[in-house]
């Protein structure tokens, strides 16, 4: 894989891998920045959330059931 590279050459590819995990790691920083304050403004549109995705999963989990008994 890195046989025929430098000591040099290996750590700017180390670099390089480095500053792209960095640069992602801030990407995905800013959209769970904003995906928080998106749901700080809107603590009532939060708590519907929740309770459709329990609704969701109760259901799911009653057709389940009703499946394995069929």
């Amino acid at each position: 894989m890195s046989a025929g590279r430098s000591p040099n050459e290996r750590v700017a590819v180390l670099e390089q891998k480095v500053l792209r995990v960095e640069t992602e790691l801030a990407r995905m920083s800013t959209k769970v920045d904003e995906m928080h304050a998106v749901l700080m403004q809107a603590k009532g549109v939060r708590w519907a959330i929740v309770a459709v995705a329990g609704v969701v999963g109760f259901v799911t989990g009653i057709s389940q059931w009703l499946m394995a008994k069929a």
